[in-house]
C-alpha cells in the first residue's frame, strides 16, 4: 500500500499539493517527508491491518478477507472484460506485468483507478 507524505485533506488551500492527493512514488520521492512515516511511504497488509486494527477497532476490518478480496475481483473484472485483446496473435510463453492501482474510501470500498501496463517495478523500500 502507497501513503503520502502528507496528511489527507479536502481542504480548498491543499487542492493542488500534489503530496497530498498522489500516491504516486515518482511524486512522493521528492517531497521533503518522504519516508518520514513508513519506510518508502509504502505499507505491508499486515501492517495496514495493524494500523486499521488501532484506528477503527470497532469495524472489526479483515484486510485479506475484505480489501484485498475487493482488490481482486475488481482485477478478474478487469481482466474478463479485455481477455480477447490479450494475446490476439497467440505468442507462446509470454507474458505482461500490469500495476493495478487502488483507491479505498472512507466506506471501505475499494475502487480502481487505473491499470497500467508498463508499472514502475523501482525498489524504493524493503516491500518491493
Amino acid at each position: 500500500i502507497r501513503t503520502s507524505s502528507e496528511a489527507y485533506t479536502t481542504d480548498s488551500e491543499a487542492i493542488d499539493k500534489r503530496n497530498v492527493h498522489l500516491t504516486n512514488n515518482a511524486v512522493q520521492k521528492n517531497c521533503g517527508n518522504y519516508g518520514a512515516f513508513e519506510d518508502g511511504n509504502q505499507l505491508s497488509f499486515v501492517q495496514l491491518q495493524a494500523y486499521l486494527n488501532e484506528t477503527f477497532p470497532e469495524k472489526h476490518i479483515d484486510v485479506y478477507g475484505n480489501l484485498v478480496l475487493q482488490m481482486k475481483n475488481l482485477i478478474i473484472f478487469s481482466m474478463n472484460s479485455v481477455k480477447k485483446k490479450l494475446n490476439a496473435e497467440d505468442r507462446k510463453h509470454c507474458f505482461e506485468i500490469f500495476g493495478y492501482d487502488f483507491i479505498i474510501d472512507d466506506e471501505l470500498k475499494v475502487w480502481l483507478i487505473e491499470v497500467n501496463t508498463n508499472p514502475c517495478l523501482e525498489e524504493s523500500s524493503k516491500l518491493l
